[in-house]
């Protein structure tokens, strides 16, 4: 995931650029600069060339201007320009082209469709087989940034498009880069880390790759992680290289010996310890402030070492933070828990809504799917509430801060990933370890209660962040309703449950825009209806009540097939249990449900291209949706 680096005007260039600083020019104007950045490139020139560079570079950071540039071949024109001999374009056109790469995967699409991989896969093969960066050279930083530019546009590329890996195997990119570009002591840690980030993404998944690291460079990976330091940068590179040798096992970290594994889980226990919200507290005391008219007042002499120096520490930080998190986040995942829930056979009986097996016994838990020294590593080393505590983002005034200097805009965009990505890792743990190493129903109960506030009180427009909060809700009311099965008496935690406490969700799901987030609540209420049919009373009944009428409004309203046999999936669960008879007459459910199910069948037969997971969660519904429907208008009707 490479990120977004503003190139800093070269001073004697400054003169020379385009003036495009009104980001709202007119098409024709557009149109203007665009022709006149195609003339500059093509130029013989190198000022021309490097002109036109960072004019391109200037409008591509209005996201209007992107698709502009690339249909009128922009691109196709910059690409080149990685191979051009001057040293200074070269940087110029890696920079541009890695800051497009991070916009959107649509952009690395765009850039796919031009050909980018010829042009970057010719400069690893003309300037990086046989170069070590020159201490005595003027232009070592220059050299070195432009790899770290290239390795990060080649990792976004791959990140975003199996056609881009596909071409990097087939390349002797790999080759070049190991073992050689491993070694801190001849190319420095950011040259090391830019490789480890990019060997990270293209080895998962990926047989070739994962056997090339093998042979060429397990050692030094091995070396890497033994590395003792923690200075961000080198807790950066361990944190890579543990991740990149859990890869080269297809991500079974069982395989490893079990030496190896608690080494890894200790890297990643050390790299989480750090506080990330004091980092940033301490950072934002010497961010220079708007001085309310918006302009800075830049640092100068030792000051700006100090800054520049804290700002890449803080970003080394959060970059080792959320990579940590992700190898957790793989860890802990349980996809293969819906192997068993491949197609509609799954469920034979009539009584498609029966939940017996839940209670643990035949079925293999997924909590139970870690094997004993990963969950114990992980439970010893307190990985879950290092993991939570990266769900917090820093005081309200610190994020202003860093938002508004520019400097510091990429460390405000890199919490909102970190937290992004723990809430997705939290998630993933809910279900993968065991409820007394969460805190018991309670501290599960309380989690809800907290990414609640975030969801619903703080209205965030962070969309990523409102699918993966959701998530989590959903995922910590399935895991006290699987613990208590509804009959526990802790179920008490919702007892007192009124129609105004759910108005918020419902009001979420009716303005939700996102499909996801939307599956998300629909789950998340038609659980807490679930945790309510135990204590059945005037209340909880009218709440029950109100949650399936709203439910039922909503799938007759959903366009997305998979969302609408979520919705389904819900009430099913949640009249699949015997005391809901009596509330599944009054709310006329076995007639509302038949007229769902050709609405379903026909949505299934419409829309067939859905990722697997949706697929099952469709076919399943599909298949139950008639058995349930015959199962429980038998014992209503003998009411």
């Amino acid at each position: 995931m490479g990120k977004v680096r503003k190139r800093k005007p070269n001073k004697t260039q400054n003169n020379i650029v385009a003036d495009v600083s009104d980001e709202e020019l007119p098409v024709d104007s557009k149109e203007n600069v665009i022709q006149t950045i195609l003339d500059q490139l093509q130029a013989a020139n190198v000022e021309e060339k490097y002109c036109g560079l960072q004019t391109f570079a200037f409008i591509i950071e209005s996201p209007e201007n992107i698709e502009q540039a690339i249909e009128r071949g922009v691109v196709k024109a910059v690409a080149p320009l990685l191979l051009d001999p001057a040293g200074s374009v070269r940087n110029a056109a890696a920079g541009s082209l890695r800051n497009l790469s991070a916009v959107q995967l649509e952009v690395c699409d765009s850039l796919m469709e031009q050909d980018i991989m010829t042009p970057l896969i010719c400069w690893f093969d003309k300037h990086a087989e046989n170069w070590t960066p020159d201490t005595n050279s003027k232009t070592k930083m220059e050299d070195v940034d432009t790899f770290i530019q290239c390795i990060n546009l080649l990792l976004n590329l791959c990140e975003s498009s199996e056609l881009a890996v596909k071409y990097l195997g087939q390349s002797r990119v790999l080759s070049i880069l190991l073992p050689k570009y491993l070694d801190i002591g001849t190319f420095g840690c950011d040259i090391v880390a830019s490789v480890l980030q990019c060997l990270f993404v293209v080895v998962e998944d990926n047989p070739d790759v994962m056997e090339k690291i093998k042979l060429t460079c397990e050692k030094q990976l091995q070396e890497l992680m033994s590395i003792e330091d923690t200075d961000p940068s080198i807790l950066l590179i361990r944190t890579l290289s543990a991740g990149v040798i859990i890869n080269t096992c297809g991500g079974n970290m069982a395989v490893l010996p079990v030496n190896v594994i608690n080494q890894i889980v200790s890297i990643l226990a050390m790299t989480l310890s750090i506080d990330h919200r004091l980092v940033c507290n301490q950072l934002s005391s010497i961010v220079p402030l708007n001085d309310g008219s918006g302009k800075f007042e830049p640092p100068k002499g030792k000051d700006e070492q100090m800054l520049d120096c804290q700002l890449k520490s803080a970003s080394q930080i959060l970059d080792a933070q959320q990579r940590s998190i992700e190898i957790i986040a793989n860890i802990c995942s349980c996809d293969d828990a819906s192997d068993q829930m491949e197609g509609p056979e799954s469920s034979d009986s009539d009584e498609v809504g029966d939940d017996e097996d839940s209670n643990g016994e035949g079925v293999v838990l997924a909590e139970d799917k870690l094997p004993p020294e990963i969950l114990e590593a992980l439970i010893s080393l307190n990985i879950f509430e290092k993991v939570w505590a990266r769900t917090q983002l820093p005081a309200e005034n610190v994020m202003l801060i860093l938002k508004e200097y520019e400097g510091s805009k990429l460390l405000h965009q890199k919490l909102h990933t970190l937290q992004t990505r723990a809430l997705l890792c939290v998630n993933n743990m809910l279900s993968s370890l065991p409820v007394d190493n969460l805190g018991g129903v309670n501290g599960i109960y309380k989690i809800w209660i907290d990414v609640g506030k975030l969801v619903f009180k703080e209205s965030s427009e962070n969309l990523y962040i409102l699918e993966s909060a959701t998530a989590v809700m959903r995922a910590a009311l399935d895991k006290i309703k699987f613990r208590e099965n509804g009959k526990s008496g802790e179920c008490d935690l919702f007892r007192d449950l009124s129609l105004s406490d759910i108005e918020m969700m419902i009001t979420g799901i009716r303005e939700c825009q996102v499909p996801e987030i939307r599956s998300n609540l629909i789950r998340m209420i038609g659980i807490l209806a679930l945790l309510l049919v135990n204590k059945l009373n005037e209340t909880s009944s009218s709440v029950i009540c109100a949650i399936t009428d709203f439910i039922l409004e909503q799938a007759h309203k959903e366009n997305e097939v998979w969302v609408l046999a979520e919705a389904i999936d819900t009430l099913v669960d949640l009249y699949s249990e015997d005391e809901t008879d009596e509330l599944a007459a009054k709310v006329k459910l076995v007639e509302k449900l038949s007229i769902l199910a050709p609405i379903l069948k026909n949505k299934a037969r419409q829309q067939r291209k859905l990722p697997k997971e949706y697929k099952v969660l469709v076919s399943t519904a599909t298949s139950n949706l008639p058995r349930f429907i015959k199962y429980k208008k038998g014992r209503v009707t003998k009411l």
